[in-house]
């Protein structure tokens, strides 16, 4: 995700090594001329316009049902059409947008019409009477320019060996565990459980180099042995970015996926809910700290604040909460 003037400066990062970019992970906030001059990778097929365009038929409630009798029926159209009616008006409110209002907007980018836009997937409005986010956004953009996106990446290079060969397989494998637990939906897991899945296994198997195991009485053992060594540090990389976790209390070996914790989600939805109902807490919401403080005391004393922060993203994602301001969060 560079402009166009630096990215093509140099041959295109080869798709196999695209995972290992932070910006392929993490929600990427870029200057507008960034977003404009940047580019489709030649590596990926793009759409011709000659495929089906999937759709979906929503039936209109205003249209009777045939009975088996052959006449009309319309059990309950007026309850329907009630709710129907105040779900319109309620995401009205929510929705309704007027010149001069503040908004935040969560998206991807897509070229229509060779017009390069942000097809979005969430918005609402921002109350900022102070202009404390839109501050907090400038200070915020100049910095991960810094820090992320304009220093140049680097891949592995191919006949690497020893730690560096190591090295990219935990980077990769890291991430293709990532994809599986939240794909599946896994909510708890073993280690020894992920080294049994094989599209998992082919990659510590393709990456890693191949040990001098001579002196090593079995070769097997110091394969496994490594094999499991690259697992438990790829889900060490997890955990150091919150997408997984542990219990207090619980087997050592049992891990939490983040995502997917229920519990955990609901837990730090109604601390949230429950405080900002506070006067103190009303107007800007409840602080990242306070909440952290909060779901210890009730849930995991142990609660990292990454962990925590990826919990708030994934509420601010579905628009279960919104931050008022940098570290403040309220329910809409």
């Amino acid at each position: 995700m560079q402009s166009e003037s630096r990215k093509y400066e140099e041959e295109e990062t080869p798709s196999l090594h695209w995972g290992l970019d932070p910006v392929f992970f993490a929600f990427a906030r870029l200057y507008i001329k960034d977003i404009k001059e940047m580019r489709e990778s030649k590596q990926v097929p793009v759409d011709d316009s000659t495929g089906v365009i999937n759709c979906v038929c929503w039936k209109n409630p205003m249209v009777t049902e045939q009975s088996s009798s052959g006449r009309p029926s319309t059990p309950n159209s007026l309850t329907v059409l009630e709710q129907i009616k105040k779900l319109q008006e309620m995401v009205s409110q929510k929705t309704k947008l007027e010149i001069g209002d503040v908004v935040r907007v969560r998206g991807h980018i897509r070229t229509y019409r060779q017009q390069r836009e942000i097809q979005a997937s969430c918005f609402y409005k921002v109350d900022d009477p102070v202009c404390n986010v839109q501050i907090s956004r400038m200070l915020e953009l100049p910095c991960l320019y810094r820090e992320v996106y304009d220093k140049p990446f680097q891949g592995p290079e191919e006949g690497q060996s020893g730690l560096e060969g190591q090295t990219f397989s935990i980077n990769v494998l890291h991430q293709k565990v990532e994809s599986f637990l939240l794909e599946n939906k896994i909510q708890t897991f073993y280690q020894q459980e992920l080294e049994t899945i094989d599209t998992l296994m082919s990659l510590v198997v393709v990456h890693l180099p191949t040990p001098d195991c001579q002196e090593v009485k079995s070769k097997s053992t110091c394969s496994s042995k490594r094999i499991h060594s690259v697992f438990q540090q790829a889900i060490r990389m997890l955990q150091e970015k919150g997408v997984v976790f542990q219990k207090p209390g619980s087997s050592k070996e049992l891990y939490h996926v983040t995502d997917n914790d229920k519990e955990l989600l609901k837990v730090t939805l109604d601390v949230i809910k429950k405080d900002c109902r506070k006067p103190r807490h009303a107007e800007n919401g409840c602080h990242f700290l306070h909440i952290l403080n909060c779901v210890r005391q009730s849930h995991n004393p142990s609660l990292t604040e990454v962990v925590m922060h990826r919990v708030l993203e994934l509420l601010e994602r579905n628009s279960d909460v919104v931050s008022t301001m940098e570290g403040y969060y309220m329910t809409f």
